[in-house]
């Protein structure tokens, strides 16, 4: 099993090193191709790795500005979602902010149960250096982590307790969301995205109330 997944990786890795002045689609092709790869050997030797997962939407990829609320009981990311310009040519850039005023199509990102969290870095630039890297994690994508080292170190340090179990944390996934300026990771039992339409400020105060109403 190691021999043939080790060969697929040096075979898919040659094709990317070689695919100078090539056209998009290949390019895709080939690096849909390597993290498929990656993703394999580094399951035949037991590591973590990432595999993509689809939430049924995207987000915008040059700036989706992600914001995080969090509270005992939901978890809502809020981001601009992902929607192609049929009038763009290539020679302008559309400006976006938070504090806009006209409402914009939206993602809300709900993970169920989250029991950690983590926002901040790195972005798609210094992604080489995340601990996945290599073993397919991808840009602008979201993924749950298999064979997780950080869901193993959360339960051992849960071990101390006296009425600890596994089992809860059994049922918790790894998720990475890979954004272009930020990442966020979750330990949570689910997580799937909802598009709307509004202003970030509608959204986020909506989704305040939501949590702050939740019984204790």
């Amino acid at each position: 099993m190691k021999r043939p997944a080790k060969q697929r990786l040096a075979a898919a890795q040659d094709r990317v090193n070689h695919l100078a002045g090539a056209d998009n689609t290949t390019w895709e092709r080939a690096i849909r191709e390597l993290h498929e790869a990656e993703r394999e050997w580094a399951a035949a030797r037991g590591q973590q790795y990432a595999e993509t997962v689809d939430i049924g939407a995207a987000w915008d990829v040059g700036a989706p500005l992600p914001h995080l609320i969090a509270g005992p009981h939901a978890t809502y990311i809020v981001c601009y979602s992902q929607e192609p310009d049929p009038n763009w040519d290539g020679t302008y850039v559309t400006m976006l902010s938070p504090s806009d005023e006209e409402a914009s199509a939206l993602l809300v990102i709900e993970i169920a149960r989250c029991h950690d969290i983590r926002y901040g870095g790195p972005n798609d630039e210094a992604i080489h250096g995340h601990p996945l890297h290599g073993k397919g994690l991808s840009s602008y994508r979201v993924h749950e982590v298999h064979n997780s080292e950080w869901l193993e170190s959360v339960i051992r340090v849960n071990a101390v307790h006296p009425h600890h179990s596994d089992e809860p944390f059994r049922r918790l996934h790894h998720y990475v969301l890979s954004f272009h300026d930020e990442m966020i990771e979750a330990l949570g039992q689910n997580i799937q995205a909802t598009r709307v339409v509004g202003t970030f400020r509608s959204v986020l105060f909506d989704l305040v109330s939501r949590i702050v109403d939740q019984p204790i």
